[in-house]
């Protein structure tokens, strides 16, 4: 089974099962073990939220493209949306200790994977960069 993934979807919440179960194969297919899996199908759905939340400010009519690429032992998810570009200098993820609703997703993303990039060049939109070595 190839763990390579193609997928496109709308910005809106109901697609994320279906994204989820993608995932899952995919990283399953990888050979990861069933708690990296779980983690990695959390921080996907998480990143989707935050597509859909921020980038397209909750519409559901958003272009969602998730691509995943495996080489030399790395799984790479890229995420792209056509959304509104985030501020960096608040792309960070904040301590479990704070305790308050929310605001727990890139926390997730970045326990989940080795390597977090937001690529900002794209003229429209970001392109989300996550990669996970396997062990």
């Amino acid at each position: 089974m190839s763990a390579d993934l193609h997928y496109e979807c709308t910005s809106c919440p109901s697609q994320m099962s279906a994204v989820r179960a993608r995932i899952r194969e995919s990283a399953t297919g990888f050979g990861f073990d069933e708690d990296t899996v779980a983690r990695l199908v959390l921080a996907v759905d998480e990143a989707c939220t935050n597509i859909i939340r921020f980038a397209y400010e909750g519409r559901t009519d958003g272009k969602i493209e998730i691509d995943v690429i495996v080489t030399n032992g790395v799984w790479e998810a890229r995420l792209r949306d056509y959304g509104k570009k985030p501020d960096p200098s608040r792309l960070k993820g904040r301590e479990l200790h704070d305790v308050k609703p929310g605001g727990l997703g890139l926390f997730f993303i970045e326990q989940a994977f080795d390597e977090v990039q937001f690529d900002h060049a794209p003229q429209e939109g970001t392109c989300l960069i996550l990669r996970k070595k396997k062990a």
